[in-house]
């Protein structure tokens, strides 16, 4: 099986049970980075739990990760361009009740088979999926996601480096909707899926 790491802080919010390891997905701690063989993982995710100054100090390693056709899924609330071209996060003006998540067409497949309802609200609470957005997103990137106001909430690069970037506004996606009964429970494992996906067409025209 394909591995993909799960990077962030050693804390409860991110620690992985066994069904997420039965999917190949291996936890690395973000400060055990300079010792670890990224070369072993077809993906990386990002969590929303990072140390942000660490991540700017060793950037090359993703820049490095990326160039040579590495995937790589941020989940993060960045405030500081730790990945290529990545811009930074800006808190939503609107309030949680009147902000809306859109799936962009045609719907990325990390979201499909998804009700975007499921996505707005877990059990009738409204606000999980993100609080944030982009301004802009790199020349070529294709926007997934998008606010009420069409302001980007997660986009694909796919020519800033020789791999793929998948940077979202911030909330772990992977974790929040693990453990729902709506549509939305498709999330984490498709997360997977398709970076494994991208990982293979990134080969296949890179060989």
């Amino acid at each position: 099986m394909e591995l993909v790491g799960y990077i962030g802080l050693d804390i409860q919010f991110v620690r992985l049970r066994q069904t997420d390891r039965d999917r190949g997905l291996v936890f690395i701690d973000m400060y055990d980075l300079p010792q670890t063989d990224l070369s072993a993982y077809v993906g990386l995710i990002i969590t929303n739990y990072v140390d942000e100054e660490f991540m700017m100090s060793h950037r090359f390693i993703f820049e490095d990760y990326l160039e040579a056709g590495g995937v790589i899924f941020s989940l993060a609330e960045m405030s500081k361009s730790y990945l290529p071209n990545a811009p930074i996060w800006h808190r939503s003006p609107t309030p949680i009740r009147e902000r809306e998540i859109r799936l962009t067409e045609p719907v990325y497949p990390i979201f499909a088979g998804i009700d975007p309802y499921d996505l707005n609200y877990r059990q009738g609470v409204k606000g999980f999926f993100t609080r944030g957005y982009f301004k802009e997103v790199p020349k070529g990137a294709t926007i997934i996601v998008e606010d009420e106001s069409g302001a980007p909430i997660i986009y694909v690069d796919r020519h800033s480096t020789n791999g793929v970037l998948i940077v979202g506004s911030g909330t772990d996606l992977y974790q929040v909707y693990r453990d729902e009964t709506s549509s939305a429970k498709l999330l984490a494992p498709q997360i997977i899926d398709v970076i494994r996906d991208e990982a293979y067409k990134r080969k296949e025209q890179h060989a």
